[in-house]
């Protein structure tokens, strides 16, 4: 399952290529996907430091040492929002749906693409008019 943007995303980074590799479960790689997609979060060392574990073998997302200590983060609104919408679709944890409100344009569109790939939905265009 891939998820699907209408730009050229930025060359991924030895992180998120370790994360791509990693064997994952669907779930996981959805959540991965999104993450990578929106970028900015898993760039910041915080973020890799709490989320990704490297082993022998390669890396895995720890995705419930992320929501333990997502509160203690200095996350905006927005950014907070995402990563709990990633943590409720990687845990398959509930959320409410007024937590989109706050993503903006462009978390909103990752999000309504993950969310329509999980659907196994490839047809759904999500993204700006040309």
């Amino acid at each position: 399952m891939t998820v699907h943007n209408d730009h050229t995303p930025p060359a991924l980074t030895p992180v998120e290529e370790r994360l791509q590799a990693w064997n994952a479960q669907e779930l996981d790689r959805l959540a991965v996907a999104m993450l990578i997609e929106e970028h900015d979060l898993l760039a910041w060392p915080a973020v890799q430091r709490i989320l990704v574990v490297q082993t022998e073998d390669g890396v895995y997302a720890d995705w419930t040492h992320l929501s333990l200590r997502l509160p203690e983060m200095e996350l905006s609104d927005g950014e907070y929002a995402f990563l709990e919408v990633v943590l409720a679709v990687a845990l398959g944890r509930q959320v409410l749906i007024d937590r989109v409100l706050p993503l903006g344009e462009r978390r909103l569109a990752i999000v309504l693409r993950a969310l329509a790939a999980w659907a196994g939905v490839d047809s759904l265009a999500v993204g700006v008019r040309s």
